[in-house]
């Protein structure tokens, strides 16, 4: 499968936000996140970085809207 995990960086360490994520959006200052189940999730920040060996998504900052 294809589905990554979401985290957001915060002082170094990363806190799992969404699994099950099949599409990462960046939107201006923010991210939309959603997952298999159509969840949606909207992040303040931006994709710092996506390991795709690890079917990862990092994230900085960690305000929701």
């Amino acid at each position: 499968m294809c589905e990554a995990r979401a985290y957001i960086i915060k002082n170094g360490d990363e806190q799992q936000i969404m699994q099950d994520v099949v599409l990462a959006q960046s939107e201006g200052e923010t991210c939309l996140l959603v997952n298999l189940l159509g969840e949606q999730k909207l992040v303040r920040g931006h994709i710092a970085k996506i390991d795709f060996i690890r079917h990862a998504i990092y994230l900085t900052q960690t305000d929701t809207v």
